[in-house]
């Protein structure tokens, strides 16, 4: 799965399993949306998380150049036994995303806060993204870069309050190369003065 959208699924399914309470139900669970709804067919159930990217970042700061040599394109394809790629080190790229929690009921509200400052620790925070084969997981840096409250009132009395809480989270990411030399076999022995190469060895060098 290519850049964005693998972190787009391993956010949201980050984000699953939370769980309010309240008068009426003792285990509410709270349901995750991506911000554009096109393809996802639901009805609005308070309490729900959204989740939006907002931005793109080159970074710069953190970029490497080489080579990377493996034997499944960074977990893309099935190995081939004597098989390996080769292929530029990936581009280095911030995502910057916005976590929406919306709820009605004030205890809703905070129980989501908590939940969420314990996925979103403000330092030391990671993202588990799997690769296609299922076969290894990157644990991408993310970092909280900022939270606000944005709660409003349908009216003066305070009707109708949506609460809102807005979690801006910055996610370390990588882009990988479209295009590898593939199909290069494994070097699995050198010889180094072979007495059957002799033909090869300089004359003024003793085999060893």
């Amino acid at each position: 799965m290519t850049i964005i959208l693998a972190e787009d699924k391993a956010l949201k399914s980050y984000l699953q399993g939370m769980k309010v309470q309240d008068e009426k139900v003792a285990d509410r669970a709270v349901k995750v949306w991506y911000g554009y709804p096109d393809v996802e067919i639901r009805s609005q159930e308070f309490p729900f998380v959204v989740i939006d990217l907002i931005g793109i970042r080159p970074a710069n700061d953190r970029q490497h150049s080489g080579l990377i040599v493996d034997s499944d394109l960074q977990g893309t394809i099935s190995p081939t036994p004597g098989v390996s790629y080769t292929y530029e080190m990936p581009v280095a790229y911030d995502l910057d995303y916005q976590v929406s929690a919306y709820s009605r009921h004030p205890l809703h509200d905070r129980a989501i806060a908590f939940q969420l400052m314990q996925k979103f620790p403000s330092k030391y925070g990671f993202l588990p993204v799997p690769n296609d084969l299922g076969t290894e997981t990157a644990y991408r840096h993310m970092f909280v870069l900022s939270i606000t409250k944005r709660d409003t009132a349908d009216n003066v009395t305070g009707a109708r309050r949506l609460l809102n809480t807005v979690y801006t989270i910055r996610v370390l990411s990588e882009m990988s190369p479209v295009t590898a030399v593939g199909g290069a076999p494994q070097i699995d022995r050198v010889f180094i003065n072979d007495p059957s190469l002799n033909d090869t060895i300089p004359t003024d060098l003793q085999i060893v």
